[in-house]
């Protein structure tokens, strides 16, 4: 038998119990993939990471990102919970370094207590059109001002809603998103509403994941940014917001971002935010 430490994190928050939890194992070199994914199955988080030596010379770990269901390219909220643990470790000492992940290698870039991470460049596949899509979100038409579905290592339906109370009201159901487009009956469905440099935010996963309601997901930062451009949401000059997510679920959460605009979109994007330490523990396996 085998006993594995881990740290567990509250990430994109600044308060223990708040944020989106995480569990890091740091010590998953010769970890079967089988074994990782039953490992995230007991810890039963949104994602649990797990640690092992790089074979890129650019980047200074591998981390693997597992849900209770699958394995992922990549998400936001491990990356950051995962750079702060090492750090916190003092196994990275540099305040800028890359982590080499299953989309490919993702920067990472640390400012006192901030972890800013440069997600995979977010690319709008189509503009779904809005007929029939309030009603599958639980909604009347005329709350959905705009939605895309986006691609950035994982696929998102992002949705731009009228309001905050929209925003809590929605229950998205997943057969009738299916008739809407045969493709969306899978898709991480990412709803939000926008004021003045805020976006109030709730992130429903692919049901693959095993995760009914996700309380942070930087993966989503760059997909909301975009389709905001997109639809003619910011003003020309905005090149930071801020993103709450997870307060209807009891988990407050703010995410952070950054970016420059661009005729057809958006370029340098950046997501950050900072994380605090709950426990140290050790699974048997």
């Amino acid at each position: 038998m085998r006993r594995l430490t881990f740290h567990q994190v509250d990430v994109f928050t600044e308060r223990p119990l708040y944020g989106n939890p995480l569990a890091v194992y740091l010590d998953a070199d010769d970890l079967e993939a089988e074994l990782m994914q039953r490992i995230a199955r007991e810890m039963n988080l949104s994602e649990t990471t797990f640690v092992q030596r790089s074979n890129d010379s650019a980047c200074a770990v591998r981390v693997r990102v597992f849900t209770p269901g699958i394995e992922l390219p990549f998400a936001g909220h491990p990356t950051v919970g995962t750079a702060f643990v090492l750090t916190r470790q003092r196994m990275i000492a540099d305040s800028e370094f890359a982590f080499q992940m299953n989309v490919g290698p993702v920067k990472i870039r640390r400012d006192e207590t901030m972890f800013w991470i440069g997600p995979p460049a977010p690319k709008s596949e189509r503009t779904q059109e809005l007929s029939g899509l309030g009603a599958a979100l639980g909604l009347s038409d005329g709350g959905c001002v705009g939605a895309h579905v986006i691609g950035n290592g994982v696929r998102f339906l992002s949705v731009v809603l009228a309001s905050r109370e929209n925003v809590d009201r929605a229950k998205p159901n997943r057969d009738l998103l299916g008739k809407v487009a045969h493709d969306l009956q899978d898709v991480d469905v990412l709803l939000f509403s926008y004021e003045n440099g805020r976006a109030y935010s709730r992130m429903f996963p692919n049901p693959e994941y095993g995760i009914v309601e996700d309380p942070a997901t930087g993966g989503s930062v760059a997909p909301l940014s975009l389709t905001l451009k997109l639809c003619n949401r910011l003003d020309s000059k905005t090149s930071a917001l801020t993103i709450e997510q997870g307060t209807k679920m009891g988990r407050q959460s703010f995410l952070h971002a950054r970016f420059k605009q661009t005729d057809d979109g958006l370029s340098d994007i950046e997501v950050g935010g900072t994380a605090v330490h709950n426990f140290e523990s050790a699974l048997n396996v």
